[in-house]
């Protein structure tokens, strides 16, 4: 056998492995619909079709519907949050997230900033990213040496799941995901009655706010080169931020250029109920959601955005109809 037929065969091989390895990697990986995370169904989206971005932790996913905020302006949006998400992680996906969408604004929940790596913040959020240079550089900066295996590898981390494989896990591995129904949003309908609001405590808060605020810069950055307006908020909840802090939190980020918005300030006009719309002390949950989701409609206005008219109105429609039948089924539940 000459020498370039043994090449060819080698090269074959090795191709034959990717390929085995990726399909395999892609069938074995557990399939994510919801609670964050959902970049294969976001890269469903119809090109520059989305008008609003959000980002942060389950305190976005939880608490914010774009099918209801679409039900009253028309303006598309897209919740890319993840669990524990990292303000590092955060910026990762603000970048990766613009390279199909050209949003008139992005909203970064605010309360990252006092947060920290967890064993949640950087699995979960980067083993369904894109593979590129944001997916690789942040794994190689937040990721501890255990987890860089299976986040460099799948195949490696997820190689024992042969036999827990579902009908879902063959047919979206093989086929691919379809668009989200609810746009980012994870739907919660189990309540829990709120007795009392509360401080929430933070470990290491000053160290994990200092480096946190230079990610924001960057954001800033990034927004100010791109032309979005750059909205921090604070999300409803009962487990609240020291006042203090909360002061801090926006003069440090309207220095930046960015808006800063606490909605702990608006429980009267969204008009909550602690005894039914909220999940646990830091989450809404479909109720809740609704009545926020609609208030802030309310308000995008007041940042300058509008709809831009480049949603897929079918795959609207349909949001808005499968989020108000998620609802009544919720009540008729309970």
């Amino acid at each position: 056998m000459s020498l370039k037929k043994e090449l060819f065969g080698i090269l074959c091989l090795i191709a034959a492995l990717v390929i085995f390895s990726v399909a395999a990697g892609r069938v074995l990986t557990p399939k994510r619909l919801d609670y964050g995370a959902t970049w294969d169904m976001y890269l469903k989206e119809p090109e520059d079709s989305i008008d609003v971005l959000f980002f942060g932790t389950s305190l976005a996913y939880f608490d914010v519907v774009p099918a209801v905020i679409y039900d009253e302006t028309g303006i598309t949006s897209y919740v890319m949050a993840g669990p524990e998400q990292t303000y590092a992680v955060t910026y990762s996906y603000l970048t990766e997230s613009c390279k199909t969408q050209s949003p008139q604004a992005v909203f970064v929940e605010a309360t990252g900033l006092l947060t920290g790596k967890s064993n949640r913040s950087v699995k979960v959020n980067l083993t369904y990213m894109p593979w590129g240079k944001n997916r690789i550089a942040t794994t190689f900066e937040e990721a501890s040496e255990d987890e860089l295996p299976g986040l460099l590898f799948p195949l490696y981390a997820y190689h024992d799941r042969w036999d827990d494989l579902t009908d879902q896990d063959w047919q979206i591995g093989l086929s691919g995901y379809e668009a989200d129904p609810l746009a980012g949003y994870t739907f919660m309908a189990k309540h829990t009655a709120i007795e009392e609001f509360e401080q929430r405590e933070f470990e290491d808060a000053e160290e994990n706010y200092a480096r946190n605020l230079e990610v924001a810069k960057k954001m800033a950055d990034f927004c100010r080169q791109e032309n979005i307006r750059l909205v921090f908020f604070l999300s409803p909840v009962t487990n609240r931020i020291e006042d203090g802090t909360v002061q801090q939190m926006k003069r440090d980020l309207t220095a930046l250029g960015a808006d800063f918005a606490d909605f702990n300030e608006t429980f009267e006009e969204v008009a909550f109920d602690l005894s039914m719309d909220f999940y646990d002390p830091l989450h809404t949950n479909s109720y809740g959601a609704e009545k926020f989701s609609r208030y802030l409609a309310d308000r995008l206005p007041e940042y300058g955005i509008a709809s831009g008219g480049q949603g897929d109105a079918e795959l609207w429609r349909g949001r808005v109809d499968t989020f108000v039948q998620k609802l009544a089924e919720g009540r008729e539940v309970e």
